[in-house]
């Protein structure tokens, strides 16, 4: 009985499980680093970016920073210029109208390869407005004809372009992430979420699918304003979402449990009624064989006497 019990609750806690890895998957898509490839096929990428996949109020897949926090860029060149280069700089332009350089002086010879990175600060959002994101770089390589002064400085665009660079207020990171978890286990498109109905689980517990229920209005409400791209209200829209999602899964799994324990304890006492049942009935046909036998006994006994009755010889 506790074995059985104990499968039951493994079975619906192994149902959460299933459903919190699905929310989870999409989270994964925030990787470390952010690979791509510039027009002549250097890689180069973004490191721990914020945020990193769809976007829905830019209708656009983003790398995103946080404002006030650094951005961190690294990528590979290799020289085809045919000579040796005497880097003494990088430099990255972005299209809130700034240049970001960063002293790196080093040499790569011809044909060689070699990994650079630098960082700096994600600008302030009067500086850059998320109203007018997302938006492109470009990556220059500078160098010298020269390794001591006087020397000519020039650079060299590296190919490495991108349109995709976000820079993120913490409310509208809190809508992504939120957006992140829910959009792949919903259905994709926040205007998706509710021709679907309700959610495919909960059984016929009443408290679970209200709650689904409010949790799916929520989401869906915060979606739309997220995509107005009014952040501070749709935070809230979708936390509440959230938060009603974790009371469902809680209630599910307390209610739950406690039906199908309650299920299996009625069928186990089922199943024991039935087998004492059968037990009662076996000792019944012995009683009835042994009285039988009983009987064939005597019956066999009064034969026997029958047969060995000394006969009375008549006068």
């Amino acid at each position: 009985m506790q074995k059985l019990l104990g499968c039951q609750g493994i079975i619906m806690k192994g149902k959460i499980a299933a459903i919190l890895c699905l929310l989870i998957l999409p989270l994964i898509s925030l990787a470390l680093i952010v690979p791509a490839k510039a027009a002549d096929g250097s890689p180069y990428g973004w490191v721990e970016p914020a945020y990193v996949g769809q976007d829905v109020y830019y209708d656009t897949y983003i790398v995103g920073y946080l404002t006030g926090t650094n951005w961190n860029f690294t990528f590979s060149w290799t020289n085809y210029e045919g000579h040796q280069i005497n880097v003494t700089a990088l430099r990255m332009y972005f299209s809130w109208g700034k240049n970001y350089t960063s002293a790196y002086p080093t040499q790569v010879a011809a044909g060689a390869t070699k990994i650079f990175s630098f960082a700096n600060m994600t600008p302030t959002l009067p500086e850059a407005p998320e109203q007018i994101g997302p938006f492109w770089y470009q990556v220059y390589i500078h160098h010298a004809n020269n390794t001591v002064a006087p020397y000519d400085d020039n650079s060299i665009y590296t190919g490495i372009y991108n349109s995709n660079f976000a820079v993120l207020s913490a409310d509208h990171l809190a809508c992504l992430n939120l957006w992140a978890k829910y959009t792949m286990f919903l259905g994709g498109s926040p205007s998706m979420m509710l021709p679907q109905g309700m959610f495919p689980f909960g059984g016929n517990i009443t408290e679970v699918q209200v709650l689904f229920t409010r949790a799916m209005l929520e989401l869906e409400q915060g979606s739309l304003i997220f995509e107005a791209g009014v952040f501070g209200a749709a935070k809230t829209h979708l936390q509440t979402g959230d938060t009603y999602f974790s009371d469902a899964l809680t209630a599910w799994n307390d209610r739950g449990t406690a039906i199908e324990d309650a299920d299996l304890a009625y069928k186990e006492a089922q199943t024991t009624y039935y087998t004492a049942l059968g037990d009662a009935n076996k000792m019944n046909a012995y009683g009835w064989i042994l009285f039988g036998l009983g009987w064939m006994f005597i019956g066999l006994g009064i034969i026997i006497y029958a047969f060995r009755k000394p006969k009375v010889v008549q006068g």
